[in-house]
């Protein structure tokens, strides 16, 4: 027993030994009347393993539903992503990242990142103890540079310590984050632990990146409560946003941390108001500004029972203003609690461009502190198709693919039903987030197709039901609506369908009576012409009026005045 959606969102229910092979039959026109002319249909529930007997007592049941508790029904199956992909867009996908083997290097955790290859530039935080409050506690931020992003080499010297001047009075460091500005120079964000037990962001600048000084002015004043990880991006719009992490609860709890965030419009001398940004739990978190403008948030988090982090989670902004987000699906990257815990999880761009490296520091369960690990994104991550309906009428249809991690040079793409492939030609990839490509889809079957995407290391992604191969509406011209039965010129009704179906044209008068069925049978696709002369299904002239003639048929429901004089 099975039910299909229709392409007028009704729900049409039937039984069949082969469910997939009636389903292909109503798309091609052999199935049930009903769906004839709504095609073309997508499955979004079946029943298996029962008795003829059985399926027609399920269908009758199912029938017997009103529309609500057919959709509420729906929803508890495990089919129910599939239809309520028929009613919302497509959800945007989320990069795979796969672990890196090597430890990239030990007892530090990654911070911030500035410059590019081949002299990328990484602040960090030594001697990470897993055993503190604070896993990420420290006197000092320390950096080094690579030209590859796996190996590094250490810059001589301190970039921010507990004796930087002016001084701040910080027992630990907990966090930084450093942002160019417009001038070429350079602001730091950094999170400490007063020597009073105060909680509190500071700032500090630089001309190149190396030598610092602090300023007197405090980013975040967290005074009891616990602010730290602070983490930085410059907005489409040139404002700077900050995010960091703070005890919902006005304490100092692990249990109660979530991410916040605040706006600046002068690059970070001042900030305003904060307010949460996303409202889950979140130990340490990190940014990465995706080629749209919108921002991701990595954040790390306890699986289950878990109680140190054990999973690197993900969530997106709902526009380039970063100011709300969605949460993503899955983990990013995850670890068993029984092996140890990740944190501070911080993205960059790889050395090509188009994918990003996730550096995350992992702590054994027996070592007193983490080693600096990293993930790469993999294969290409498309999301979805505009427009995500064409045509089956025309000879080719372009299409843009948006998504992530696209290579350069462009990837291949094709949709796929079944046994047959449809190759994409002047595929062109303007950027690691969009691609154009035109298939070739006249006269192929309709229904929803799969997309794949090749990146060009041979690394593929497909999506399915991405793209529906549809028919166009069909058209009905009327030709002398004045009718006049004396002068022996008939109302002409030109019809044209783009699928085989069935077709009728009845004529009604102004009270909504038949008056008479003017065509009723399957037709293939084409045009055809009907005419009515006046009268009626007795062959007698009607009386002077108004009159409709009602034409159905594959996408066509199409009212016609015709006026009679007699």
């Amino acid at each position: 027993m099975y039910l299909v959606r229709c392409t007028d969102a009704s729900l049409y229910t039937g039984i069949a030994k082969d469910v997939h092979a009636r389903v292909a039959s109503h798309n091609a026109g052999r199935g049930a009347a009903y769906t004839r002319a709504r095609r073309p249909v997508r499955l979004v529930f079946q029943i298996n393993g029962m008795t003829r007997s059985q399926a027609l007592k399920e269908e009758a049941r199912i029938k017997s539903l009103d529309r609500q508790d057919k959709v509420a029904l729906l929803r508890r199956t495990a089919l129910a992503a599939a239809f309520l992909w028929t009613l919302t867009p497509w959800a945007r996908a989320v990069p795979v990242f796969n672990k890196e083997n090597a430890i990239i290097l030990p007892s530090i955790t990654a911070q911030s990142f500035t410059g590019t290859y081949p002299t990328l530039r990484m602040y960090y935080l030594p001697a990470i103890s897993s055993g503190a409050p604070h896993a990420s506690s420290g006197t000092m931020i320390l950096s080094a540079t690579s030209a590859d992003g796996v190996s590094w080499a250490a810059d001589a010297g301190v970039r921010v310590g507990t004796h930087t001047t002016p001084s701040v009075s910080a027992s630990s460091i907990t966090g930084c984050a450093v942002q160019q500005r417009v001038d070429g120079s350079y602001r730091m964000l950094y999170s400490i632990v007063s020597t009073t037990g105060a909680f509190r962001i500071h700032t500090a600048t630089s001309a190149d990146g190396l030598a610092w000084g602090n300023q007197a002015a405090i980013a975040v004043d967290g005074a009891a409560t616990y602010v730290g990880v602070p983490r930085v991006v410059v907005l489409d719009s040139g404002d700077w946003r900050l995010f960091y992490t703070r005890d919902s609860n006005g304490g100092d709890n692990l249990a109660d941390r979530q991410i916040y965030t605040a706006r600046s419009s002068d690059e970070g001398a001042t900030w305003g108001a904060s307010s949460v940004a996303v409202s889950t739990l979140a130990y340490e978190s990190g940014t990465a500004k995706l080629t749209d403008g919108r921002v991701r948030l990595f954040y790390t988090q306890p699986a289950g029972s878990a109680s140190s982090a054990t999973v690197i989670v993900s969530a997106l902004s709902s526009d380039a203003l970063a100011s709300s987000f969605s949460l993503e699906s899955g983990a990013r990257i995850s670890t068993p609690a029984a092996t140890g815990g990740l944190s501070f999880p911080v993205p960059v761009r790889s050395t090509d461009s188009f994918r990003w490296r996730l550096y995350y520091t992992f702590y054994e369960t027996a070592k007193s502190t983490g080693d600096l690990r990293s993930a790469l994104t993999g294969a290409p991550a498309p999301s979805s198709l505009s427009p995500s309906t064409v045509y089956n009428s025309g000879s080719a249809n372009t299409v843009a693919i948006t998504g992530e991690v696209f290579s350069t040079p462009a990837p291949t793409v094709s949709i796929s039903q079944g046994a047959v492939t449809i190759l994409g030609t002047g595929v062109s990839s303007s950027d690691d987030q969009h691609i154009t490509a035109t298939f070739a889809t006249q006269n192929q079957t309709l229904g929803p197709w799969d997309l794949t995407v090749t990146n060009a290391d041979g690394s593929a992604a497909t999506l399915t039901g991405a793209l529906t191969l549809d028919f166009p509406p069909g058209s009905i011209v009327i030709t002398n609506n004045l009718l006049r039965p004396r002068q022996s010129t008939p109302t002409s009704v030109d019809i044209t369908i783009f699928n085989a179906g069935r077709v009728s044209a009845r004529v009604y008068d102004s009270e909504g009576r038949e008056i008479r069925s003017l065509y009723d049978d399957d037709r293939a696709a084409g045009s055809f012409t009907v005419t009515w002369d006046g009268k009626d299904a007795s062959g007698s002239t009607v009386s002077s009026g108004v009159y409709v003639i009602l034409v159905k048929g594959p996408k066509i429901s199409s009212k016609n005045k015709v006026v009679l004089i007699r």
